[in-house]
């Protein structure tokens, strides 16, 4: 049984250090060089369709225009994120499900922090603050189910049904959906990893 989870903008923090990368160029090289230096220049360039120059398709996702560092840096975090943290997630619970009960969650919170959105481990923060996501995450501990009281009920993640628990700010604190966000994409770039581990 697990519960695994992932921050929206998971790689804002970390995309910082690549804020030298300011064209479509650029980008491509250091994709050739550092992630997949055996991939043809096809894949990247479908990879790059898939995360597209637009700065408002970038991370921290939801923000529009605000928040790009560079003209590169939102796709830079958004593909970082996604190679790093949602793809993994999102494979490990596709190959356990039906073997073991499994929760997925999303969290959502402080999108407000300039150029970082909800960054690496800002759930954390909920946890430890005793908020909602610990109460869940109680619950697991004790009887290896997160439900209970009078939190919104979070269905079990299957391939057929992949549910999805987010943690959101505002007057809704939690929303049931679908794991599903980016899915192309992230399907493409998971796909590549295993022809051309990194």
């Amino acid at each position: 049984m697990h519960i695994l989870g992932d921050c929206d903008d998971e790689e804002t923090l970390f995309s910082l250090s690549t804020l030298n990368i300011t064209t479509d160029t650029q980008l491509e090289e250091w994709i050739q060089t550092h992630w997949a230096p055996n991939a043809t220049s096809t894949m990247v360039q479908q990879l790059l369709q898939y995360y597209p120059a637009d700065i408002t398709q970038g991370s921290p996702f939801d923000t529009g225009t605000h928040n790009a560092l560079t003209s590169q840096f939102k796709r830079m975090a958004a593909f970082q994120g996604d190679i790093s943290v949602h793809s993994p997630r999102r494979i490990f619970l596709q190959q356990r499900s039906g073997k073991q009960n499994l929760w997925t969650y999303l969290s959502k919170r402080l999108k407000a922090v300039p150029f970082l959105g909800s960054f690496h481990a800002s759930d954390i923060l909920n946890v430890y603050g005793g908020e909602d996501m610990a109460s869940y995450l109680v619950r697991f501990v004790t009887s290896l189910d997160p439900n209970g009281d009078s939190d919104l009920y979070w269905p079990q993640y299957t391939t057929a049904e992949p549910n999805m628990l987010e943690f959101l700010e505002g007057e809704i604190p939690q929303a049931l959906t679908q794991d599903t966000y980016r899915a192309e994409a992230i399907e493409y770039l998971t796909n590549v990893t295993l022809v051309y581990p990194w």
